[in-house]
């Protein structure tokens, strides 16, 4: 019986060796840029996410509160 295989820590990190601090600024512009809005959002979610637990929050407090609201027939 074999055990689930789980992906390494690091499976989707990218590392590339930078000369200097502006050429690391662009490759991490380059490469947040290729990622896409989708991949952007995601990655400032997780952020805010582990930001919260940092905190000690309730990560409930991140969810979207609604009130019911009457219906209006006219």
């Amino acid at each position: 019986m074999n055990a689930p295989q789980t992906p390494p820590l690091r499976a989707g990190w990218y590392a590339k060796k930078c000369e200097s601090l502006d050429s690391m600024r662009t490759e991490n512009i380059r490469f947040w840029q290729n990622q896409g809005g989708a991949a952007i959002r995601q990655a400032a979610w997780e952020l805010v996410i582990e930001s919260w637990k940092q905190q000690k929050r309730n990560l409930d407090e991140l969810r979207f509160q609604r009130s019911p609201s009457p219906l209006r027939s006219e």
